[in-house]
């Protein structure tokens, strides 16, 4: 019984792309730590979240689906996901350059839609939100992504760059682990990882290309690259 209603989920997503596909700029790809690439396709009601298999690949690809419950703008919706019955969040979704990369973004999960619009009325988005935000980038950026550079090839002047991010945000760390005081190191870690992978993007690099790298060997001697690599997370 399950798998069958799994299967009618499933047809309807489906149903709802094949009769969306005019949407402009619905179309995303994502990527994981390991280069490992998403499809996000966003329709009226729905966003489906495809993983992209190899041509060759002897396994279906895996698609997972949210709910848009209630859109409040254009870039602010109310969301459910099939794996958290009862459970409704605010998904926003923010412009970072020219159509071709956006973050995504969940926020105040709550057991409903009326106290989602509530604290986002309340609040606006958090001040650490872009802390947790995830980058999505167009088909053309994508190939610009993949064609470009990876962490083998990084100059003295982007890492620089790139690690300073530490300084600007680690106001919205403090906010974050203010609301959040039992968050583990590591998940702060995460949060710097992160804000530099999407620096080196801007700076024309591509993090997520599987190349062996080592910064601290690459950058051996330099005491200001190094300093900054072996730096602690900051609050201040």
């Amino acid at each position: 019984m399950k798998n069958t209603t799994s299967l009618m989920v499933l047809a309807v997503c489906l149903s709802s792309f094949f009769t969306s596909q005019s949407q402009e700029n619905s179309t995303w790809y994502a990527y994981s730590l390991y280069g490992d690439k998403q499809k996000i396709t966003e329709l009226k009601e729905v966003v489906l979240y495809e993983e992209v298999k190899e041509e060759d690949s002897p396994y279906p690809a895996r698609i997972d689906t949210v709910s848009i419950e209630k859109r409040l703008n254009d870039s602010i919706y109310i969301i459910t996901h099939q794996r958290r019955d009862g459970e409704f969040a605010l998904m926003a979704n923010t412009g970072i350059r020219d159509g071709a990369i956006k973050s995504i973004g969940i926020y105040y999960p709550s057991e409903t839609i009326e106290a989602v619009e509530t604290l986002y009325a309340r609040e606006g988005l958090p001040i650490w939100n872009t802390l947790t935000t995830r980058w999505v980038f167009s088909e053309g950026q994508t190939k610009t992504l993949e064609s470009a550079p990876g962490y083998d090839e990084v100059t003295r002047e982007a890492i620089l760059e790139a690690l300073s991010i530490r300084e600007e945000i680690s106001p919205m760390l403090k906010a974050y682990v203010e609301e959040h005081p039992d968050t583990k190191p590591s998940r702060l870690y995460r949060f710097v990882e992160v804000k530099a992978q999407q620096k080196f993007i801007e700076l024309g690099y591509n993090p997520y290309k599987q190349v062996p790298y080592n910064f601290e060997k690459q950058f051996e001697g330099d005491e200001e690259v190094i300093k900054l690599l072996t730096a602690s997370v900051s609050f201040e």
